[in-house]
């Protein structure tokens, strides 16, 4: 299992999106980008089913994009742009019977998702309700409905959690503290114009381990944990599967729960201060093992050395085979330490997973790479 702490997003992924390689961009993003973002999903999911005690993988799934062929008629020559993973309703029949499609067939899929993106601008959250057409304006009413009902529980969510409000095809910001609202949904609605989108900012390059899950959820730092922001707007998306399901939404129930974990945990900062402002003189051991371990951290793989090493290994650990789809992930790792005298060059660079490379130190020069016959798994035959 995939260790929280050691993921993050630097500037080699922010570079990522500039090199002109479609393949390598796609095989980079998949291979590396993406099961690094289904662990903050997860991180995530856990934290919501936590707090508001839900299963909400009852009615969602966890998707991905882009989504990869495994099979192409021609080369690709698109170069992605981003990549995401995101909540969205499972396709099924007979669950979402509070809307309808116009051309009146079942609703199998629900046009609303809830996600985390990587672009070369940073991280950002999202929710939106267009990704897909078809329903009818009575199902899309319901939305809207919605908003304006519950429009000071959304803003106060929607404002803790770092998003904006997108309406109408301009994307205008709009301050929900208007007070003809209702008569501005009621103008969409009238033209026909459904885009009702939430956005945040893009936390930015480099993307830290305590920017993502945080060292305490730092609600003094406007709840600067993504994880926690994910999970403090989740009530939103979740009014919106219960809409589809044609039940009760329970926005006020989940709120309740919300407002009991955030007074959690302020008591729980006011009880046990952040630690970090103790001196490293009152503690010079692990002042000098933080030192080091900073330091080794700092030594980077240049961005495009880094893909290739990734793309010559085929996207796969030397030591022990396995690969994104194994839920692992991928380090660049020196032979040669460079405390050592190790170079940066491609030949001194080898891809290990994230236990394996634990298990190889700055002070251990092996070269883990094994011969082709010994990287292949195991059939069931030879089980």
């Amino acid at each position: 299992m995939v260790n929280p702490t050691d993921i993050q997003f630097n500037e080699d992924d922010k570079n990522l999106f500039q090199v002109d390689d479609p393949r390598l961009r796609a095989d980079a993003l998949r291979h590396s980008v993406l099961p690094r973002l289904h662990v903050v999903m997860n991180e995530s999911i856990s934290t919501i089913q936590r707090i508001y005690d839900i299963d909400l993988l009852e009615d969602s799934i966890v998707g991905f994009h882009p989504q990869f062929r495994t099979k192409r008629n021609f080369e690709l020559k698109l170069l992605y742009g981003s990549a995401g993973v995101s909540l969205a309703g499972k396709r099924t029949l007979g669950k979402w019977h509070g809307v309808q499609r116009r051309d009146n067939k079942q609703v199998q899929i629900v046009p609303y998702r809830y996600g985390i993106e990587l672009t070369n601008e940073g991280l950002t959250l999202y929710l939106t309700n267009q990704w897909m057409k078809g329903l009818t304006e009575e199902s899309q009413k319901k939305l809207f409905d919605f908003h304006f009902k519950f429009q000071k529980t959304v803003y106060f969510l929607s404002h803790i959690s770092g998003l904006t409000q997108l309406l109408f095809w301009q994307s205008l910001a709009l301050d929900q503290n208007i007070s003809d609202l209702k008569q501005y949904y009621d103008y969409m609605y009238d033209i026909k114009s459904y885009e009702n989108d939430f956005i945040s900012e893009a936390i930015h390059y480099p993307i830290t381990t305590e920017s993502l899950f945080g060292k305490t959820y730092a609600l003094s730092n406007k709840i600067s944990s993504l994880v926690l922001r994910f999970a403090c707007f989740y009530p939103v998306y979740d009014s919106y599967i219960q809409i589809a399901k044609d039940e009760p939404v329970r926005i006020d129930t989940l709120f309740d729960k919300l407002k009991q974990e955030l007074a959690r945990i302020l008591e729980d900062e006011q009880e046990y201060p952040d630690d970090s402002q103790q001196s490293a003189s009152q503690q010079p051991e692990l002042a000098q093992d933080n030192a080091k371990q900073a330091a080794e951290a700092g030594i980077r793989v240049m961005p495009a050395l880094r893909w290739q090493v990734f793309q010559r290994n085929n996207w796969k650990c030397v030591a022990c085979g396995r690969g994104s789809e194994d839920g692992i992930i991928l380090h660049v790792d020196h032979i040669i330490p460079r405390s050592k005298g190790g170079i940066d060059s491609l030949n001194n660079y080898q891809t290990l997973c994230h236990i394996c490379n634990i298990g190889k130190s700055n002070k251990d020069s092996t070269d883990l790479r094994l011969p082709a016959k010994m990287k292949t798994k195991p059939t069931k035959q030879s089980l």
